[in-house]
């Protein structure tokens, strides 16, 4: 059996625990041909690089499992008939590779990055530096 990679984006107007029951089917449909899914990592609520099916946004979630080609068609054909499915990609995966992980939160518009210098440092740097001299 091969190791493969599944990055499904599900509608956001479908919802977590929707998205979750539907997870559930999808390791169903895995197990239903003698498949083993090894990793569940959902991204959630993230947005798109382009418009699809006139949604700006779209739920991640990527599964990690040991199958064979008639394990990824069958997945497939079942993606392709969900209406809460927008798009998916399947491909095989290197052993070798870590661990996937969950992407870390980006920094809120609103939070203030941190600094690591004081004020009075900051400003005492500034005045180190040494201008040219017109002539």
């Amino acid at each position: 059996m091969q190791l493969y990679e599944a990055m499904i984006v599900y509608h956001p107007d479908t919802g977590e625990a929707a998205v979750k029951e539907a997870l559930e089917r999808v390791k169903q449909v895995i197990a239903g041909q003698a498949g083993e899914v090894t990793q569940v990592v959902e991204w959630g609520l993230k947005d798109l690089a382009y418009h699809i099916k006139k949604q700006r946004r779209g739920y991640y979630a990527i599964l990690e499992f040991k199958g064979t080609g008639v394990t990824v068609s069958e997945l497939e054909r079942n993606l392709r008939i969900s209406d809460r499915v927008l798009r998916y990609i399947t491909v095989q995966a290197d052993p070798a590779r870590p661990p996937l992980e969950a992407p870390k939160p980006r920094r809120e518009p609103g939070q203030e990055p941190e600094v690591e210098l004081g004020e009075e440092e900051a400003l005492e740097d500034i005045g180190d530096l040494e201008t040219p001299e017109l002539s």
